[in-house]
């Protein structure tokens, strides 16, 4: 059986916080292993460390201002609407692409925003952002009909996230979670035997999945601990870490000892904070967001309020299959119920002066609504940075009422995280809630204006289904093989960094446009004499990027990420 000369396995959302200590405890043998013969450290994600982004520049060795995505979902231009993005809208090439017209054979499977699927020397089956089993996010398409003759029906997500009240509904989650899991490990398993490839890479998403819903269980100290469900799933976390280290282990078996090892994941985990600060209502309070002048009878008012409840519980209590046929059958009513909801569209843009997209779950970031780049701006050029130093002053004023320390630590401005030809397309000021502070955001409505911007959490167990989890910067990075030191802790990793570390590996020169370096320390000091790092060529597209989402598969993604808790 040819095995490949490279084998990746992502771990979405891996951490060396928690992978360290069950290696000591005995319970993760397959990554005690690696680490030991190979090299390890940790892995810098991208800023903000989200998925999108981060799994889309470990691709392309770019930061986001040079290849597009910095979220899940963009404004559409010429309006303050936001539409969701997938692969197609990267605007930059992937090693995948750049090692495929090298000569190389090429498979890739699950990895986020992949969607659709490149057309490789090799295969691919796109990751998180495939709208639905029925789309063409498998190629080549005649795969498809093997793998389902192996699989029988492909599954993408988990169905039951959105309404986890109950402790038979958690246990649901956690058994199609496992499901999921042997699917693409038996898929990957299949795929290294009957259709090897010389570098492969299989991704699984289930470790950052029950991080965000069941950390506060095994985690004492976390605001929403429960202790009477913790004996149910005080444990669950660490399950999905112990069968990922045996799904590592049988994929091992399908390699040689002439084959390069790496596991990655594109950013950490931690826990979630008690603080909740709400940012519009921060900003109306500042005098920079004013909200329409609302004329509507008290009758209206109060549907409006029953629309926004009606909402929540539809939302927490129905599961992903039935928010799917209520998002793909009523279109026009879901957005209705979501514009209620959020109150982004109650917004007087015209007495605007900065505003966040609250709909985001994870990256609390502030856009100026400047003239002549938004459609309504009424921010002059000249008003642009007093505005900005503005709003970061006042955001640091924002205070903890247990300690009076600042709830947001550090403010960036877009130029000093981004840089790129889309540099203009990112956030304006991006509030870092992942390493000097932690807090996350809910979102704002007029009515309740005069409330605190901060609100502390009462230490109580979650009634419904929330993160208890959310991502830190730092990922996960070990990497076996001839070519790589043994047992060596490696420090300075970056996300950015694996794309032309990987090209060097395989003897291609790094594009001179690539943000990351290679990764010299990982190597042996005779792998480095006898290779040279090359720096020639170009990672730009070659063609500009057209893939939208029709509105139906729209609805379908949406759906997932709000089961996923990754929009409001």
């Amino acid at each position: 059986m040819k095995t490949p000369k490279v084998l990746i396995v992502g771990l979405d959302a891996a951490t060396f916080d928690l992978i360290r200590p069950w290696i000591a405890e005995g319970k993760l043998p397959n990554l005690a292993a690696l680490m030991n013969n190979g090299a390890w450290g940790r892995l810098a994600s991208i800023l903000p460390p989200i998925t999108p982004p981060a799994w889309t520049s470990f691709m392309t060795g770019k930061n986001p201002g040079k290849h597009g995505i910095f979220h899940f979902l963009e404004a559409q231009p010429g309006t303050y609407a936001l539409r969701y993005l997938n692969g197609g809208s990267r605007r930059a090439k992937t090693i995948w692409r750049i090692l495929s017209d090298a000569g190389y054979s090429v498979g890739t499977m699950n990895i986020p925003f992949t969607y659709p699927p490149e057309q490789l020397n090799g295969f691919q089956i796109s990751g998180m952002d495939t709208p639905s089993e029925k789309s063409p996010f498998i190629y080549p398409p005649e795969l498809r009909s093997e793998l389902v003759g192996l699989l029988g029906r492909f599954a993408l997500d988990v169905r039951y996230l959105g309404y986890m009240s109950t402790d038979p509904r958690r246990e649901q989650v956690l058994a199609e979670m496992e499901k999921l899991d042997n699917q693409w490990l038996s898929a990957s398993l299949y795929l290294m035997e009957k259709h090897p490839a010389d570098v492969v890479m299989f991704t699984f998403m289930s470790i950052d999945t029950v991080q965000h819903y069941f950390w506060q269980y095994m985690d004492r100290d976390h605001h929403l601990h429960d202790s009477v469900a913790a004996q149910h799933f005080g444990d669950a976390v660490q399950r999905v870490y112990q069968r990922l280290d045996d799904a590592i282990g049988q994929m091992l078996s399908k390699t040689s000892s002439d084959t390069s090892v790496f596991i990655v994941s594109d950013h950490g985990g931690g826990p979630t904070s008690d603080r909740v600060v709400y940012l519009n209502r921060y900003l109306a309070q500042l005098g920079l967001l004013q909200y329409k002048v609302d004329e509507r009878s008290a009758l209206i008012k109060v549907a409006h309020k029953f629309t926004r409840g009606t909402y929540t519980m539809l939302r927490d209590t129905l599961s992903s299959r039935q928010k799917s046929y209520l998002a793909y059958t009523f279109p026009r009513l879901r957005g209705w119920f979501e514009s209620t909801f959020t109150s982004f569209t109650e917004i007087d843009w015209a007495r605007t002066k900065a505003y966040c997209s609250e709909v985001l779950a994870s990256p609390p970031s502030i856009w100026i609504n400047l003239k002549g780049v938004k459609p309504a701006g009424i921010v002059d050029q000249s008003e642009y940075e007093p505005l900005l130093e503005l709003i970061r002053d006042k955001l640091a004023e924002l205070k903890d009422p247990r300690t009076n320390e600042p709830v947001i630590k550090r403010i960036l401005r877009r130029d000093e995280v981004f840089h790129g030809p889309y540099l203009n397309e990112a956030a304006d000021l991006i509030l870092d809630w992942w390493e000097a502070s932690h807090f996350s955001t809910s979102p704002s409505f007029p009515e309740d204006t005069a409330e605190p911007a901060v609100e502390i959490r009462e230490r109580k167990p979650s009634e419904g289904s929330e993160w208890g989890g959310t991502h830190r910067l730092d990922g996960v990075l070990i990497a076996q093989g001839k070519a790589f030191k043994r047992g060596a802790e490696v420090k300075g990793a970056c996300l950015i960094d694996m794309a032309p570390t990987l090209l060097h590996l395989m003897g291609q020169p790094v594009p001179d446009d690539m943000d990351g370096r290679v990764l010299v320390d990982l190597f042996t000091p005779e792998f480095i004499a006898k290779n040279p790092i090359r720096i020639g060529g170009s990672g730009s597209p070659d063609a500009k990027p057209t893939a939208e989402y029709s509105p139906e598969e729209a609805a379908i993604v949406e759906k997932r990420l709000k089961d996923l808790g990754y929009i409001e």
